[in-house]
Order: structure tokens, then C-alpha cells, then sequence
């Protein structure tokens, strides 16, 4: 009979100490003020965490960046004590977050082998069987007896990643999918990731692909800084992360869809002209939204202020209809507003404009033209 697997979070909540030094606002730093002391606060870097995963559950940890997703893992392996809360798991927990942790400079590879095995909670005897194994997979056999410290950084990542991988666990922990190396060793990692995780019963992965996963996950948990924002069935989980993506700045939704592409389905479009006229700016395009459908609202961003525009010029262009192979739809926009500050046109270059369907499902910033600013122009009709 199988062994029972699970992996519980109850009300979990982590404080971490943060000292700050003792300088008054407006003195200058410099040795004095290094010897006037520091103040320790603790600050909340995750809360309100609660779920239950079940044997076969595969749950994708999303956030945004400094959302607490790798924190979290390091408080489910039990590397930090929650403040409030507890974590259970039942079931041989291994952990993919920094394979080169707990290495020993002066040691040898091999000593490195069983120090880092023993850090992670295997026996002896299990060390010394897949010692040959571990070598030989991260292609050091020739240098068991040669110190850490002679190694480059790639083939110490290749010793982390053996030794973290030699034994099949049942709960797997792990901080996004391997995806650097030189190509052969990646082709095998891979291939081992990939064992490695349908062969364990419980997964409990961070990263930021959501096309990985969809494929790979069931269920998802989404963290907002620090605070856990949903827990359950994997397309829901992607639909709260992808409201908390449409709120965010402009510049980080761009370096999203620059990393993950689908992030924001299939909306597109460019920003063709942007004119400058004294207390006016006016704004040509066109974009599409999901399914091929007209857009219902577009948001200026400029000097970190945001202005939704709802009430839009829609305009019919058929040289957009032929490129998106389209017998209709009103996909071009044209729309102006005030502007009493009177931006200068650095602060334009640096303007993003973006589409969505409804203001909290904002798309990533439309691309624009390399000519698309304009100097003074006579006013749309």
C-alpha cells in the first residue's frame, strides 16, 4: 500500500528582522554615522498562506516579482520557521532552490557530494551508492579528488543540480524550470527535470511561464507582496495573476510580454503617431484585442500618471483589415487630451499606450513607431 503524501499550510505568515542604521534624515553618511547604532523591525513578507495540497496535485506558485514565490518554498521546505501558522508535510521533501548552497570551497568534489546529500537529508549509504551516478551526470568523474574551488561556475552548477536530483522525491519543491547550461548538459537536465517531476507526487513549482504552467499544473497559487490572492483550479489561478499583471506599471507589463509572450494572449497593435500640440496631445493606432475583437478601452501612461481614454474615435482602415485578414471591425483608434502641463518631447518618447477589453485587463504597452512622435500639427478633425 502506497504511502500517504500530502503537504499542508495553515494561516501561514512570516515576519523577517530588518535593521536599518540610526542616521538622522539629511546627515551625511560617513563613519560617524556608521557608529550611531541600528534599529531592528520586523517586516511582513508573507501572510494569510492556506491550502492543502493532495498526492498528484501539481501547483504553480505566480507572483510578481518580490511577491514572496521563492520565500514561500523556503517556508514549506523548512528553511524558515513561519511567525504564525505551520507547515505539514508528509512524504521525502527535496528542494530545487540554489543546488550550490551548503558547498565547501576547500573540499574536494566528492566531499561536496556528501556534505551537500547530508544537508538535504540522505543517508549515508544512499550517498555512497549514487556517488558514481551523481559524477558522472555532471561530468566530474575525472575530478572527484580535485577541490571545489578549481571548478568553474558551470560546473558547479552542473555538481548542484546532480546531487539536488540523484533520489526521486515525493514532495518537489523547485524555483522555475532549468533553463541555462551549455546545450548538452541542458538536454539532460531537462530530460532528468522532467523525470524527476511526474515522477513525484506532490509539485509545488514558482516561475513565470504561464504557457509551462498550464501545461504542467493543476492547480495554481497566486501571491500579491506577500499575500496569498487565490488558491485553486490552474486557469482561474492564471486569470487572477494575469488582473494583477493589468494593474500593474506600464514598464513592468512590458518586461513581462517581453519574457512571457502569452501572457497577455493574442492583443497587439501599434501606436503610428502621437502629435504634440500646445495644452494637447493626440494619439493615432490601431490595435485588436483577444479573439480578434475591437478593443473597449486604451490607457495613456506618461510620468508615471495614467489616463484611461474610453471615449475613442473607432476608425474602419482597410489597410489594417488586409494585415490582420479581417472582412471588418473598427480596429484603428484616434483620440486627444488635455495636457496643461505641457510635456516636452522627452517625456513622450517615454509615453506607453495600451488596449484591453475593460480597465483591469489591460494587454502589455502596443509597440510604436520609430516616427511616430510628431512636433506641432494641426488638431484631428
Amino acid at each position: 500500500m502506497a504511502m500517504d503524501v500530502h503537504l499542508r499550510a495553515e494561516q501561514v505568515a512570516l515576519e523577517l528582522p530588518l535593521d536599518m542604521q540610526n542616521t538622522p534624515v539629511g546627515r551625511k553618511l560617513g563613519l560617524r554615522s556608521s557608529l550611531s547604532g541600528s534599529t531592528r523591525r520586523y517586516v511582513s513578507v508573507l501572510s494569510g498562506i492556506d491550502f492543502a495540497a493532495a498526492d498528484g496535485d501539481r501547483i504553480a506558485v505566480i507572483g510578481l516579482n518580490g511577491a514572496g514565490k521563492t520565500t514561500l518554498l523556503r517556508v514549506l521546505n523548512g528553511a524558515f520557521q513561519p511567525t504564525r501558522g505551520w507547515v505539514r508535510r508528509h512524504g521525502r521533501t527535496q528542494s530545487l532552490l540554489t543546488p550550490m548552497l551548503g558547498f565547501a570551497e576547500q573540499a574536494s568534489v566528492a566531499e561536496n557530494v556528501y556534505l551537500r546529500g547530508t544537508a538535504m537529508g540522505l543517508r549515508r549509504a544512499q550517498l555512497q551508492s549514487a556517488l558514481g551516478d551523481i559524477l558522472e551526470f555532471a561530468n566530474l568523474g575525472d575530478r572527484a579528488s580535485h577541490r571545489l574551488h578549481t571548478l568553474s561556475a558551470g560546473q558547479r552548477t552542473r555538481l548542484g543540480f546532480a546531487i539536488s536530483t540523484a533520489v526521486q522525491p515525493d514532495i518537489l519543491l523547485m524555483d522555475e524550470w532549468i533553463a541555462t547550461g551549455d546545450s548538452a548538459f541542458l538536454h539532460r537536465a531537462q530530460e532528468r527535470m522532467t523525470d524527476r517531476f511526474h515522477g513525484s507526487r506532490i509539485v509545488v513549482m514558482a516561475g513565470h511561464s504561464t504557457e509551462l504552467h498550464r501545461r504542467l499544473c493543476n492547480k495554481a497559487l497566486v501571491l500579491d507582496a506577500g499575500r496569498m490572492r487565490f488558491f485553486g483550479a490552474i486557469e482561474d489561478g492564471l486569470a487572477c495573476y494575469r488582473d494583477l499583471v493589468s494593474a500593474a506599471d506600464g514598464r513592468l507589463r512590458q518586461q513581462l510580454a517581453a519574457q512571457d509572450p502569452l501572457l497577455f494572449g493574442n492583443a497587439s497593435g501599434f501606436v503610428e503617431k502621437v502629435r504634440i500640440r500646445e495644452g494637447r496631445i493626440e494619439i493615432e493606432g490601431w490595435a485588436i484585442g483577444e479573439r480578434g475583437r475591437e478593443i473597449e478601452v486604451l490607457c495613456v501612461e506618461v510620468d508615471g500618471q495614467r489616463r484611461f481614454i474610453e471615449g475613442f474615435d473607432r476608425v474602419e482602415r482597410e489597410d489594417v483589415l488586409r494585415a490582420l485578414a479581417k472582412r471588418s471591425g473598427r480596429y484603428g483608434f484616434r483620440f486627444a487630451f488635455a495636457d496643461p502641463a505641457g510635456r516636452e518631447r522627452e517625456s513622450l518618447q517615454t509615453m506607453l499606450v495600451s488596449a484591453g477589453m475593460e480597465r483591469e485587463r489591460l494587454g502589455a504597452p502596443l509597440q510604436r513607431l520609430a516616427n511616430a512622435l510628431e512636433d506641432e500639427a494641426p488638431a484631428l478633425a
